[in-house]
């Protein structure tokens, strides 16, 4: 059944789509005349345990949704509206935004709303922004504020490089931004954490505390402290300390630790920062597992995910770990199936913040063959979510999970307690299916007279049962956008569209702010501007090297890289500005050109460390053309062309026909030595060499073909020889011909071709570490968990171009991969090996 429902506040019609199966569809799976051997588990209604806090998402930590901001409507408001209007999509409950603090904080730096102790701006960075889109959408969402990362001058004249030396300053800090939220933004924070996954302390909160009761922010709650349960050995010996805290907030808590002393406080414990999972069905799988075992097994009352939407470059840390994955500004396109989404939505839509848990053992608890359920009631409402992962698809990146066994199974639910036969209707999700399902509505199921009612539990469901029958709906919007992962070249910018203090399109800062401003040579040009005026306290990287943002794709490598730049008349001589290729995130690889005021240039393998210094191994070539003088515009390009740089300043030849190696792959960027308010314009980037058209396959693809190993094919092009699909039950299939690669056994030195597939057949299951194999090098082994023991056959190569299952310590050249989801390319390389060619996973030519 579908049902178009206009929506003329945002100017687009929503389909909302019912899925109906066939009656005895339902009653073969769900039926009251099933027959079970285990007791029926009870749901008391009266039996409400702790309240229930909500689902939540986290957009930080940092610049996860900087993309985000770039794309064109329709399409982005289809995108919040997946995340945030109630009853549509994922439903949120809860939004978490970081504080942006000047400093990298994982995938990016997050601007401050006061670069220093006189500055003030609540018009910078893009959470104020997405607080307010999903405002818009649910007025009841909850609200959370946490810093990384903190501006330099919170630590004193001194600079302590501590947020908590000074803790007047920063508990004014953090209040500032709440009156921002609360003045300019009409946002009322409701919960505001002390320092993400680094330490707390005692006097700051407290501070915290009273700085914000008497600027009248009484009821923003005070969590502590975003990372381990350590916190609650600190809470539980100082009562005042405890006293200022409302929620312990624990960091990817495991299940099967002990929190004792965390639950002797009795305040509310959450899992604030969850998941951190790629969002494929088996990020979906681990999702909806441990938001139920977290209230089953340990009493946590919500989840926040890491990340809200991944929006962020690949090559940039743990992408796509999110909720939702947009990353193509330029052609509107986002993932559409979002099963972590659809597996939000079986508790979000049925539920709300304030409900009741039923208590372990009365309404929640475990199954009899394995997995979880919870209960959820308010009033007259009652929601039941059952969950069922194998070990296999059941982990999230983060902790470790001990062996377990879970099988299908029929389980019979008894409700007591009420006083007449519920309707109950039902939704259903499988994660593990050969063809995945997400959210589909069953109907009704049938409830006996004594208020029993049995469900077939499978492997990889998720289910929801509820009395609830105004929600439920798996929201779609009619048009779709066809995927165009290659960045679009030729790129260029002149900044004068833009608000002042916004970030520039496309633009993602790794190492310092870079906003848009009037340029200092008061011709009113608007230029991009370094803000960050000092080392920051920051978060991950502290700045090792200069600042630095970028642009393009992970992939490129044969590009020239212009941009006019002006240094600060004050800077010292050796103030050099930047533009390079090939770069990774933290520019510590790729091809860096940079020219002093002194006119003293280095070509480098990597960016200057902050001060301008070279590690004298990266250097590739340097030079002095005289000065450069500071307070002027200069224009200089970079020119990578396979094994060949040339760069320019000022339209002179400084660097021709230099040999560096080709091995390098990545960004475009500018960046500059240190922490100058250096401006930069009119930056362009295009593409140059012969190697952007695909290769056209010299054969037709076809079952028996060999599985080698290639040179990779740059710049984004998709080699039809190259591209497979990383499939979440662990199928690595040929996109071009739709079959999939098969060894010809489990034993050493097995041979790999393509072959039809077939889901869960063990020769042809590459497991992985779904997540991290898209944000660095790791092993792929043969067969499910446990399916070959404790010891599986690794997928190797060798530079021979032999691809191969290896056992033990038989010899190959590598044993681990990375996979590039816009080229499809599973590659032996995520940065440069030297000058060792990338190679790629590839079909027999």
């Amino acid at each position: 059944i579908t049902t178009h429902i206009n929506q003329p506040d945002r100017g687009h019609t929503v389909t909302h789509t019912h899925v109906m199966t066939l009656p005895a569809l339902i009653l073969a799976l769900l039926s009251v005349a099933d027959a079970t051997e285990n007791a029926a588990l009870p749901i008391d209604i009266n039996a409400k345990g702790l309240t229930f806090d909500g689902l939540g998402g986290l957009s930080g930590g940092g610049s996860t949704t900087r993309l985000l901001v770039d794309y064109p409507e329709p399409a982005r408001s289809r995108i919040l509206d997946y995340l945030f209007v109630p009853n549509f999509g994922a439903s949120l409950q809860m939004l978490k935004v970081e504080i942006g603090g000047d400093s990298q904080s994982t995938d990016g730096t997050e601007t401050s709303h006061m670069h220093s102790a006189d500055d003030l701006d609540f018009t910078r960075g893009y959470e104020w922004w997405l607080l307010t889109e999903a405002k818009k959408r649910n007025p009841h969402i909850k609200t959370y504020g946490l810093p990384w990362a903190y501006p330099g001058w919170v630590g004193g004249p001194e600079q302590s490089g501590s947020p908590f030396t000074h803790p007047n300053l920063t508990s004014t800090y953090i209040m500032k931004w709440l009156q921002g939220a609360k003045s300019v933004y009409n946002i009322d924070i409701d919960y505001i954490g002390i320092w993400n996954e680094r330490s707390s302390d005692a006097t700051y909160a407290k501070t915290l505390r009273k700085t914000l009761d008497d600027a009248g922010f009484t009821d923003t709650i005070l969590v502590a402290k975003d990372g381990g349960a350590d916190i609650c050995d600190d809470l539980a010996k100082d009562p005042e300390y405890a006293k200022a805290i409302g929620v312990i907030g624990l960091h990817y808590p495991s299940d099967y630790s002990n929190y004792d002393v965390c639950h002797g406080l009795n305040k509310p414990i959450w899992a604030s920062e969850e998941s951190s999972s790629y969002d494929d069905a088996n990020g979906a799988a681990c999702w909806a597992r441990v938001v139920t075992s977290h209230y089953v097994l340990q009493g946590m009352t919500a989840s926040i995910m890491w990340n809200l939407v991944g929006s962020y470059y690949h090559g940039t840390n743990w992408y796509a770990s999110s909720m939702l994955t947009a990353v193509q500004p330029w052609s509107g396109f986002y993932e559409a199936d979002m099963p972590v989404v659809w597996a939000t939505a079986h508790i979000t839509q049925f539920t709300d913040v304030g409900w009741n848990y039923l208590k372990v053992g009365q309404g929640s608890g475990e199954l009899p063959a394995g997995g979880y359920y919870a209960s959820y009631v308010h009033e007259n409402d009652f929601t039941l979510t059952v969950v069922k992962i194998s070990r296999d698809h059941a982990s999230c990146t983060r902790p470790k999970l001990p062996d377990f066994n879970t099988s299908a199974e029929n389980v019979t639910f008894q409700l007591l307690g009420i006083q007449y036969t519920p309707t109950l209707h039902v939704w259903h999700s499988n994660f593990e299916a050969e063809t995945p399902v997400y959210f589909e509505s069953l109907g009704t199921i049938p409830v006996a007279a004594d208020g029993s009612f049995t469900l077939h539990v499978e492997l990889g469901s998720f289910y929801t049962i509820t009395t609830i029958s105004d929600r439920g709906h798996k929201g779609t919007f009619n048009e779709t956008v066809s995927s165009t992962p290659q960045f679009p070249l030729p790129y260029s910018d002149d900044f004068e569209s833009y608000k002042e203090s916004s970030e520039a399109k496309y633009w993602t800062d790794q190492i310092g702010a870079w906003e848009i401003h009037p340029s200092a040579d008061k011709s009113g040009n608007k230029v991009l501007k370094q803000m960050v005026p000092e080392k920051p306290i920051g978060w991950s990287d502290h700045g090792s090297n200069g600042p630095m943002s970028q642009l393009g794709m992970r992939e490129f490598r044969d590009v020239k890289t212009t941009a006019k730049f002006m240094l600060p008349s004050t800077v010292p001589t050796n103030a050099s500005g930047c533009v390079a290729n090939r770069v990774d995130q933290m520019w510590h690889y790729g091809v860096v050109f940079c020219i002093s005021v002194a006119g003293d240039w280095t070509l480098s393998y990597g960016g200057p460390a902050l001060g301008g210094f070279y590690t004298p191994s990266n250097v590739i070539k340097t030079g002095s053309i005289g000065a450069v003088p500071s307070g002027a515009w200069h224009t200089i390009s970079l020119t990578t062309d396979n094994t060949v740089a040339s760069a320019t300043c000022d339209g002179k030849a400084v660097v021709s026909g230099v040999t560096v190696r080709n091995s390098d792959a990545g960004f475009s960027a500018i960046g500059a030595s240190s922490w100058y308010a250096i401006e930069f314009d009119q930056p362009s980037v295009e593409a140059v060499g012969s190697l952007w058209t695909a290769p056209v396959p010299d054969t037709t693809f076809a079952t028996g073909q060999a599985l080698v190993a290639a040179n990779c094919t740059p710049n984004g092009v998709v080699d039809q020889t190259q591209a497979f699909l990383l499939k979440p039950d662990w199928l690595l299939e040929h996109v071009a011909s739709g079959l999939c690669a098969e060894a010809s056994g489990n034993t050493n030195g097995a041979a790999l071709s393509l072959q039809p597939c077939k889901h869960g057949k063990i020769e042809q299951q590459f497991r992985n570490d779904y997540t991290h194999i898209r944000n660095g090098l790791s092993s792929i082994t043969l067969g499910a968990y446990g399916t070959n023991g404790g010891s599986p056959p690794q997928l190797v190569g060798n530079n021979d171009g032999t691809v191969k299952l290896a056992t033990g310590t038989a010899h190959s050249d590598w044993s681990s991969w990375v996979y590039f989801p816009n080229t499809n390319q599973l590659r032996n390389q995520y940065v440069a090996n030297g000058a060792v060619y990338p190679q790629c996973l590839a079909v027999t030519k």
